[in-house]
């Protein structure tokens, strides 16, 4: 089995669309979520890359090092992410739908 890389929401909100109604809202809600999920973790990298994962804080008369509060926010909702897409891929019967056919976008 390919892991999977990237998520067509697209593709995946088709396949849903296609599912009995009770599976298709519980499918698509998760979806709405990881949607959420890559876009804010898309705001964290780039808060990441812009000021680094080590970022100073003023402590009075002097400054100390300290993790950029933004990594804590980005680890715990990959984790959140990855977990998400365990569910909706258990969702998904396994002879409906081929794991290539959501590799297309990027994270």
């Amino acid at each position: 089995m390919k892991q999977i890389k990237a998520i067509n929401f697209k593709s995946l909100k088709n396949v849903f669309n296609e599912m009995p109604e009770e599976r298709a809202m519980l499918g698509l809600s998760l979806i709405k979520e990881l949607e959420f999920m890559k876009t804010t973790m898309n705001k964290l990298k780039k808060e990441l890359r812009d000021k680094g994962v080590v970022t100073e804080m003023d402590q009075g008369k002097y400054t100390i090092d300290r993790a950029n509060p933004a990594l804590q926010q980005y680890n715990a909702m990959i984790k959140n992410y990855n977990s998400t897409i365990k569910q909706i891929s258990e969702l998904i019967p396994k002879d409906l739908v081929d794991i290539d056919d959501f590799d297309n976008d990027e994270l």
